[in-house]
């Protein structure tokens, strides 16, 4: 019952991740973001997006969104448990400054996509590296316990 219980509740723990981009140029298969970006849901309309991410709870979502979609669109799904992070993506930080600071512990905003993918890749490897770390704890405790019935070797 005990490793049954352990099993759980590191599969648990173990989430999923999506990243998702809002855009009207999401689909544009010559988009340069959407090449550096590589494997993401895309939606090119605001309720398929929100539909998305109230259908799949258990998944943590990374949000791109473009600054023509933000303002309809962020306060519908701020509070959504599942969403971590949101990228806003536009072409002038500060015209959304003033509007989103009642977003910011969730939500940072660019003008440079490299500047956005970098800080995408730097989320979801410490996220990444929370989850592994959490394992390796759990590996170091199976093992100690191991050790205690380690038995001397026979003659």
């Amino acid at each position: 019952m005990n490793s049954f219980c352990f099993c759980h509740t590191l599969s648990e723990r173990m989430q999923e991740f999506t990243i998702i981009w809002l855009d009207s140029n999401s689909l544009d298969p010559m988009s340069s973001f959407r090449l550096k970006l590589g494997d993401a849901q895309t939606f090119t309309d605001a309720n398929n997006c929100i539909q998305f991410i109230q259908s799949h709870p258990n998944q943590l979502i990374y949000l791109i969104i473009s600054g023509s979609f933000a303002k309809e669109t962020i306060p519908q799904i701020y509070d959504y448990s599942n969403l971590i992070q949101i990228f806003l993506f536009c072409g002038s930080v500060a015209a959304y400054s003033e509007w989103g600071i009642d977003y910011c512990e969730k939500m940072s905003m660019y003008e440079h996509e490299d500047d956005l993918l970098e800080r995408l890749w730097k989320e979801l490897e410490i996220k990444l590296r929370e989850e592994a770390n959490l394992y390796l704890k759990k590996a170091e405790e199976c093992k100690q316990k191991a050790l205690k019935y380690k038995q001397t070797s026979c003659g």
